[in-house]
């Protein structure tokens, strides 16, 4: 199991952030179920997209997200926890690798592979930011 946590300050809502997540996750889920009707986002909602199973396992509009990535090759949790905050939000992004066994690897296989999961997780909070400025115009 690796654990990795990231958190920044953005100049826009939670409420934002959440509006654009919800387009997102709406949008995922009517093309892995292949209609258009309505989606109630909560925590306990399934669908399958590329066979890769995905669980909401909490979801708190304007306040937090998590969910469940499985398939046969991996085992993800990711987290955003959402603040407002004077100047916007502070968004902390946290991505648990349930299938990474650090003992089967050495030391410096786990910093590298450590170094890269912090990476990617600042890039995927970027992204998302870039996502909902976008979406605020």
């Amino acid at each position: 199991m690796k654990m990795i946590t990231v958190k920044k300050q953005f100049q826009f809502s939670a409420n934002n952030f959440f509006d654009y997540l919800d387009k997102q996750l709406t949008l995922a889920i009517q093309q892995a179920r292949k209609n258009d009707l309505p989606v109630k986002l909560a925590s306990g909602t399934t669908y399958n997209q590329d066979g890769i199973d995905t669980k909401i396992t909490k979801y708190n509009r304007g306040k937090e997200y998590e969910a469940n990535f499985k398939n046969d090759k991996f085992d993800i949790m990711i987290n955003y926890q959402t603040e407002d905050v004077p100047n916007g939000v502070e968004i902390t992004f946290s991505e648990d690798i349930k299938s990474y066994d650090p003992t089967a690897h050495s030391k410096f296989n786990n910093w590298l592979y450590n170094v890269q999961l912090k990476h990617g997780a600042k890039k995927e909070l970027s992204r998302m930011a870039n996502g909902v400025h976008q979406n605020m115009q």
